[in-house]
């Protein structure tokens, strides 16, 4: 799982992947399928209403929720993202908040390191 917050789209977006099962030929056998779920930020900092309403029964709908809450505790929202640094490069420049899954915790990436850095489940 992943999870970051994109600030120019003002969304939280959590990526997961989940086991299905495909037949071909009479063969059965096991893929990992990509999903996704997007949630608004207002510009308060709080979750939209409508897509609280859409995902709050989703599984993974108390992570988005959580790491909104670490994000406003931090100060990043709304639009208070500056002064972080890369986690994997050290660049000030184009940083966005990440979740990190091992230590439940905020990390901070650049562009170049969203899905390269080895800090980060993704």
């Amino acid at each position: 799982m992943s999870m970051r917050y994109d600030r120019e789209r003002k969304r939280i977006i959590c990526r997961w992947e989940e086991p299905v099962i495909v037949v071909m030929n009479k063969k059965e056998g096991r893929i990992n399928r990509s999903r996704m779920i997007t949630v608004k930020v207002n510009d308060s900092g709080k979750l939209n209403n409508k897509d609280i309403r859409r995902h709050e029964k989703h599984p993974m709908f108390p992570h988005i929720s959580r790491f909104n809450k670490m994000l406003n505790n931090v100060g990043c929202l709304p639009e208070k993202c500056e002064g972080h640094k890369c986690a994997a490069c050290e660049a000030e420049h184009g940083v966005s908040p990440h979740f990190d899954v091992k230590t439940q915790s905020i990390i901070w990436l650049c562009n170049e390191h969203l899905t390269s850095s080895p800090k980060v489940d993704a």
